[in-house]
């Protein structure tokens, strides 16, 4: 699954007790008013039944309706950029770009999906408070699809005090969990248009994965 893959978002006033279905109603809500977001973010990925995961941190911008910026810095330097449907992936070391198209239902089952407000959870999940921590006024959903797909479960941890989504893990069917978590957000940030056009140098690689063909730029 590519990182993929959710998010952070305030949301300006806080709703005691609720429901799950409130919970979501009202989040998905707060999410669809967000017109560009930028977030730090760390990356865990787990390998199949491993308990020791490999961490890759960076920054994310987000620009509504279909624009999405993955940055990462540590350990490797590279980036994936959103562009409506297509996906571009730029890996600084090997001097390489990947052009793929993505799958509408991919979208949506993914962290671009929820990041993007293509997803609406109760369409494709079953949700469950599982967790209320009143220290640190923080939610965990628990998200099980309705039907069978690559991933199994979703776990949302909520800050109610800001309505921010702060961590998202990923459970996949092989037994990989991939971990996002979020922070330093700034909401409906003036974003340029250069952050989602990036230049591409003359001796790099351009790899197509759609016909299988490699070319030099």
């Amino acid at each position: 699954m590519w990182p993929g893959f959710l998010l952070l978002f305030f949301i300006s006033f806080f709703l005691g007790p609720s429901s799950d279905l409130t919970i979501i109603s009202n989040l998905e809500k707060k999410l669809q008013e967000i017109k560009s977001l930028e977030a730090d973010f760390i990356q865990i990925y787990f390998p199949a039944y491993e308990s020791q995961g490999i961490k890759e941190k960076g920054r994310l911008y987000l620009r509504r309706p279909d624009q999405m910026r993955w940055d990462y810095f540590e350990p490797e330097k590279k980036c994936f950029l959103l562009k409506g449907d297509i996906l571009l992936s730029y890996f600084f070391e090997d001097k390489q770009i990947v052009r793929q198209p993505l799958d509408e239902e991919i979208i949506k089952q993914s962290i671009l999906g929820l990041l993007t407000g293509k997803t609406k959870l109760l369409d494709l999940y079953s949700a469950e408070i599982i967790a209320r921590d009143a220290k640190s006024q923080s939610i965990t959903l628990k998200l099980e699809p309705l039907e069978d797909q690559e991933i199994t479960k979703v776990l949302l941890e909520i800050d109610t005090r800001r309505w921010l989504i702060v961590k998202i893990v990923f459970y996949e069917a092989s037994g990989v969990r991939q971990e996002f978590l979020f922070s330093r957000h700034k909401f409906n940030p003036t974003l340029s248009p250069k952050i989602f056009d990036i230049p591409v140098p003359e001796d790099w690689e351009i790899i197509n994965s759609w016909p299988q063909d490699k070319k030099k730029f």
